[in-house]
């Protein structure tokens, strides 16, 4: 049995393609696995970061910054 904790980052994001590769591949090195919630992103954030093997969980509308 491994008593070691998983160490999990999750990532809000929002039309950040430009430095979405840069930060989920910094946080490869910190951590077991990344999640990046895509806020209703118009551009390929969420695809970028599934290809560079975070789980992604796609919002359909802006969330963590949204203005109700």
């Amino acid at each position: 049995m491994n008593d070691k904790p998983l160490i999990v980052a999750c990532i809000p994001a929002y039309d950040d393609e430009k430095t979405t590769a840069k930060v989920v591949l910094l946080a490869q090195k910190h951590v077991d696995k990344i999640i990046v919630c895509d806020d209703g992103s118009h551009d390929r954030t969420g695809n970028i970061a599934e290809r560079l093997g975070a789980v992604v969980i796609w919002n359909g509308r802006r969330g963590k910054g949204r203005i109700w």
